[in-house]
């Protein structure tokens, strides 16, 4: 519906200017910026460390469940029942205890990795929109709304390259930091 309300407006008030030397529509290719950019690519390197980590401690932790594990079972025939009960207890309370936090540091990364998408995709948004003011644009189309376009009004590659100068203002090795932090106490 959206596609048909731009079109109908482009058809209404824009039919001679397409033709003239003058750009004012133009568009990005969001997806291809996103994937190719350096702070996306900073962005997925710093994930991939954080689940490396996040799994080699998932790893420590299930050893030493393991040998706890082992422990309890060696007492069975030395303790009382009772006693072997309490020791059961003890145990699955601290597997809870580490599914839960497992669970959470999970769900902490991916939001994390969410919310930093959200501010590459916003500082792109940002370049988008002072680039159309700075090139006197009427309307920035991303490609997956468009069939055919002249690769003269492809801003693509200016986006790209405003992105990459502002890698730097990306610190994303502190968030996921942090949420590594929260998995080792």
């Amino acid at each position: 519906m959206m596609k048909r309300f731009l079109i109908l407006i482009l058809i209404l008030f824009y039919p001679l200017n397409l033709f003239s030397k003058n750009i004012d529509i133009g568009y990005v290719d969001l997806k291809y910026i996103l994937k190719n950019s350096i702070p996306s690519q900073n962005l997925q390197k710093e994930l991939d460390k954080g689940r490396n980590l996040f799994q080699q401690s998932i790893n420590q932790e299930e050893i030493a469940l393991r040998q706890a594990e082992k422990e309890i079972n060696e007492k069975r025939d030395i303790i009382n029942n009772s006693d072997f009960q309490i020791l059961i207890k003890d145990f699955e309370n601290k597997v809870a205890s580490i599914q839960k936090l497992v669970q959470k540091s999970r769900q902490q990364l991916e939001t994390n990795f969410q919310l930093s998408q959200k501010l590459i995709a916003d500082t792109v948004n940002e370049i988008v929109r002072d680039l159309a003011i700075r090139e006197n644009l009427l309307l920035v189309f991303k490609t997956d709304n468009i069939v055919y376009a002249n690769d003269e009004i492809n801003f693509t590659s200016k986006v790209l390259e405003e992105l990459n100068s502002k890698s730097d203002d990306f610190n994303f090795n502190k968030i996921y930091s942090e949420t590594l932090e929260n998995l080792k106490q």
